[in-house]
């Protein structure tokens, strides 16, 4: 995905208002001392900045995931 320069420009793009957005909200729950909803903004956020900045990663790991869920819920192996 990170080849083509347009894909790169555009999630340079949603990854920097996505920062933005995640620290003006984090530094209000900080402000109102709403410690759950701040770990859990994070922890959130975390796992969405993943997606956005490696995205082949992202796939490969919710590929992993799936393969393992689907072998569970199936029972094969």
């Amino acid at each position: 995905m990170g080849d083509n320069g347009l894909v790169s420009w555009v999630l340079s793009i949603v990854g920097s208002l996505f920062g933005a957005v995640l620290a003006v909200r984090g530094f209000g729950h900080w402000m109102k001392k709403e410690w759950g909803a701040l770990i859990t903004h994070i922890v959130g956020g975390a796992a969405v900045a993943v997606m956005i900045f490696t995205p082949n990663q992202a796939v490969a790991i919710l590929k992993f995931v799936g393969g393992k869920l689907a072998t569970i819920f199936t029972g094969t192996s």
